[in-house]
């Protein structure tokens, strides 16, 4: 058991605990979203909604637009083309199933619960679609988080660290957007991360476990 879980390696270990702690917590954030147990939720909304200045709006639009789903599109078919080119395909599967599978459990998770979004007198942005958990902040998860993971495989410790950093302020600069735009509540920010995490954790362990595993213990064929 212990050659097995060096065969699997930290990062396959990382993917399952990810994957893990990220389901418990949509549990518990799901389960207060249909309890209603979200005066928090109202109060943040309404005092970001409050500190709105236009600078600052200018600024979340921008920021808001990259985890869109034209921007994070774009990103995909560029990486798709590129892995596919250098004949990394299953690197190219990685990052085309981390968008479409986030962009499913979004929609289909958003009809299961039919949360209404936050709702102001004058709004800084609008939206029609229901609001748990947030699209944004779920698939620009998945997709940056995706090719983050496959550049840093070609980077130095300090080099993955900033890469896995950057990426992870731009994801959450992208969830924040959400906030401060008043188009989402924070239970649907955070909710968005722990299925976008337990995605990419899935898609990781999917992929990388059978090759991980056959190899370090294939038996050798006779001579």
């Amino acid at each position: 058991m212990v050659d097995r879980l060096r065969a699997l390696g930290f990062p396959l270990l990382g993917a399952l605990l990810a994957l893990t702690a990220s389901v418990w917590l949509f549990g518990v954030i799901a389960g207060d979203v249909v309890e209603e147990e979200t005066a928090n939720d109202h109060r943040l909304a309404n005092w970001l909604h409050d500190q709105a200045t236009g600078p600052l709006t200018d600024a979340f639009r921008v920021i808001t637009f990259l985890g869109s789903f034209v921007a994070l599109l774009a990103v995909t078919l560029v990486a798709v083309v590129v892995l596919w080119r250098r004949h990394e395909r299953t690197n190219a599967l990685f990052v085309a199933l981390a968008f479409v599978g986030a962009q499913l459990l979004s929609n289909g998770l958003k009809l299961v619960f039919q949360r209404d979004r936050p709702s102001f007198p004058d709004p800084l942005a609008t939206a029609s679609t229901y609001s748990f958990p947030s699209g944004h902040a779920l698939v620009s998860l998945a997709v940056y988080g995706a090719v983050a993971l496959l550049l840093a495989r070609q980077l130095s410790a300090l080099g993955r660290a900033l890469l896995l950093v950057g990426a992870g302020v731009l994801v959450a600069a992208i969830g924040f957007s959400r906030l401060y735009l008043g188009v989402h509540f924070l239970t649907d920010v955070l909710g968005g991360f722990a299925v976008g995490i337990a995605w990419l954790s899935l898609l990781y362990l999917a992929l990388e476990l059978p090759g991980r595993y056959t190899t370090r213990y294939r038996t050798p064929a006779k001579q």
